[in-house]
C-alpha cells in the first residue's frame, strides 16, 4: 500500500513539473517570438519609410514643371505656345503601326 502511494505520488509530481516545464519552455517561446515579430515589424516599417522617400522623389523628379523647366533652360526647347493637336488612335491602329513597323525593321 505503502509503495503504491509513493508511487502515485512521485508520478504526480512528475507529471506536474513535465506540465511547468513546458509552459515555461512555451511562455519564453511566445515572448521570443513577439520580440522577433516586434524587430520584423520594425525594419519593415523603415523600409517602406524608404520606399515612400523614393517615390516622392520620382515625383519630384519626374514632375512636368520640372522637366520643363530643365528643356527651356539647358536644352534650349521653347514651348509652342498654340495648344497642342491631339491625336488620338485605337489599340488595333497601333498594333498594326507596331507590326509594319517589326516588318521593316526586321
Amino acid at each position: 500500500m505503502k509503495g503504491s502511494s509513493l508511487k502515485s505520488f512521485i508520478a504526480a509530481v512528475s507529471v506536474i513539473a513535465i506540465l511547468l516545464l513546458s509552459y515555461v519552455i512555451v511562455s519564453s517561446e511566445i515572448k521570443r517570438n513577439t520580440r522577433e515579430k516586434i524587430f520584423k515589424q520594425d525594419t519593415l516599417n523603415v523600409k517602406l519609410n524608404r520606399i515612400e522617400a523614393k517615390l516622392v522623389k520620382i515625383q519630384e523628379l519626374t514632375a512636368e514643371n520640372r522637366i520643363v523647366k530643365y528643356a527651356e533652360d539647358s536644352l534650349g526647347m521653347v514651348r509652342p505656345k498654340d495648344k497642342l493637336e491631339t491625336i488620338y488612335a485605337s489599340k488595333d491602329q497601333i498594333n498594326q503601326i507596331e507590326k509594319l513597323l517589326k516588318m521593316k525593321y526586321d
